[in-house]
């Protein structure tokens, strides 16, 4: 069904404040899940205020607060608030120290909760001329290369890169599929592509239920996607004191990373370069049934405006009736 942008944006906010939640931290929220409608990212939208987690049902035990500091760097335990919360205060504080040094990694902990789309964070960082890596380590969900038991989440990662036209964001799950296109294929009553998850006993699956209970492959199915995984795992995880398998440690994790091109180059100058990469990218010979040459998150940002300029957005009937 269509739906106007504000309107949707009032009904998040709605149900978010009528929990536990302020106006401008319903904002912060709504910020993120409309991002990842608009973007095509609906895995990471709405859906957010569904499936096994809603964020309006999270009650956060305290204010996320910086627990180590230095010039670059800053820890937050997140008081178990949403992982979307505690990442936009992340974001803010990733520009704030990186515009006064160059650099900057912020770490989180003791969030609840998904970070949702982690594009958006990254996409942020672009905005004020800064390379954005990003990414996340959710509970197990994931086997190991050789294993069947989800000890490895979907682990998320992203990378910004800022551009004389819209920023280049490669923003991918290390999974074959994200935690919540199981929840979506099951609220939509549908099957997922064959391939991608196996049941509990290792075989096989398209059933989204028989997923959960089981594991999501890595998104190669093969060591490559379970190294990358283990990797997000151990700095989106390990490094900054979250909880991972076999741990005792607190909650949710994400790592933030804020790279000024003036370290190396000039900030215009490095523009000029990707710019001309993708211009070279984009203007290469196509493959057979190709009339386009792929440009991460440009898909994206391009489905972004066309929607941004009717002011509507199209969302599936049994996804938003969340908000009714």
């Amino acid at each position: 069904m269509k739906i106007k942008i504000e309107e949707l944006r009032k009904k998040i906010e709605n149900v978010l404040t009528s929990t536990h939640y302020t106006q401008e931290q319903a904002k912060d929220i709504a910020d993120v899940l409309i991002y990842a409608e608009l973007t095509g990212k609906n895995t990471q939208g709405l859906l957010k205020l569904s499936g096994t987690e809603p964020i309006q049902d999270i009650k956060p035990q305290y204010e996320p607060k910086v627990i180590k500091e230095t010039k670059l760097s800053a820890l937050i335990d997140g008081g178990a608030n949403p992982g979307i919360l505690v990442s936009k205060i992340a974001t803010r504080l990733a520009i704030e120290k990186c515009s006064t040094s160059g650099f900057s990694i912020i770490g989180t902990n003791n969030t609840f909760s998904s970070t949702g789309v982690l594009g958006y964070y990254a996409t942020k960082m672009t905005e004020k001329d800064f390379i954005g890596i990003v990414m996340a380590s959710p509970p197990g969900s994931v086997p190991p290369f050789g294993g069947i038991e989800p000890l490895l989440g979907t682990n998320p990662i992203a990378f910004g890169f800022p551009t004389k036209e819209w920023p280049i964001i490669f923003d991918m799950a290390t999974s074959a599929i994200t935690w919540y296109g199981l929840v979506r294929a099951k609220a939509l009553g549908q099957k997922i592509p064959s391939g991608l998850a196996i049941d509990s006993k290792g075989n096989l699956t398209t059933d989204p239920v028989e997923a959960m209970e089981g594991a999501i492959l890595p998104f190669e199915k093969g060591y490559k996607g379970s190294g990358l995984s283990l990797v997000v795992e151990i700095m989106a995880g390990a490094l900054v004191e979250a909880i991972f398998h076999g741990s005792e440690e607190k909650g949710w994790g994400t790592l933030f990373i804020a790279i000024d091109p003036n370290l190396l180059t000039t900030t215009e100058k490095f523009k000029e370069n990707s710019s001309l990469l993708i211009k070279t990218l984009k203007n290469s010979k196509k493959a057979k049934g190709h009339d386009t040459i792929h440009i991460p998150g440009w898909q994206g940002f391009e489905k972004k405006e066309k929607s941004e300029k009717t002011g509507v957005l199209e969302i599936e009937e049994e996804v938003i009736k969340v908000l009714a």
